[in-house]
C-alpha cells in the first residue's frame, strides 16, 4: 500500500509540475504549483521524514503559494505573454530531452544497486533537522534565502516591464 501511494504522489506531483511549467495562465499555473508542493510534503512523510513534510505542506503550499497568488492576481497579467522563438523551443526540448536521457540513464545503471545505508535512530527529528541545519547548511540555508529573495525582486520587476 505505501508503494502505491508513493506512485500516486509522485505521478501527481510530476503532472502538477508539468501543468506549472506549460500553462499560460499564471493562476492555474500558480494552483498546479500548490499542488505540486503539497505532494512533495507527501512524499517527505512518506520518506520518514514527517517535519520536512509538514513544513513543505505548511510554509511552501501555505504562506509562500498564498503570498505568490496574490501577487499574481495584484499585477493582473494577462494570459498571452511575449511571443517565443523557434530557436527557444527548439533549445528547450533539447535540454528537455537531454536531461531525460541522463536521467533514464543513471536510472538504469543504480538498478542493481539496492544497498541502503543504515540511519541514526533520531534521523528526520525536529533535532536532528535543526542540528543539521545549523551546524553544516547555515550558509547555503541563507544563500538560497538571498537567492529566493532576488528572484522575487526580479519577478516584480518583470511583470512590471510592459511587453510590446
Amino acid at each position: 500500500m505505501l508503494v502505491i501511494t508513493f506512485f500516486i504522489l509522485a505521478t501527481l506531483c510530476f503532472l502538477c509540475a508539468l501543468t506549472l511549467v506549460f500553462h499560460r495562465n499564471p493562476m492555474v499555473a500558480g494552483v498546479a504549483m500548490a499542488g505540486a508542493m503539497i505532494c512533495l510534503g507527501g512524499l517527505f512523510i512518506l520518506l520518514h521524514v514527517p517535519f520536512l513534510g509538514f513544513f513543505q505542506i505548511l510554509v511552501y503550499a501555505g504562506a509562500v503559494m498564498v503570498i505568490m497568488l496574490y501577487v499574481i492576481m495584484a499585477v493582473g497579467q494577462e494570459e498571452a505573454g511575449p511571443q517565443i522563438g523557434t530557436a527557444q523551443t527548439v533549445m528547450t526540448w533539447a535540454a528537455g530531452l537531454l536531461l531525460l536521457w541522463k536521467l533514464v540513464s543513471e536510472i538504469l545503471r543504480s538498478t542493481g544497486n539496492t544497498a541502503f545505508t543504515s540511519q541514526a535512530a533520531d534521523w528526520g527529528s525536529i533535532q536532528h533537522f535543526g542540528t543539521e541545519l545549523v551546524d553544516r547548511y547555515a550558509v547555503p540555508f541563507e544563500v538560497a534565502s538571498l537567492l529566493l529573495v532576488g528572484a522575487m525582486v526580479g519577478a516584480i520587476i518583470l511583470s512590471r516591464r510592459r511587453w510590446v
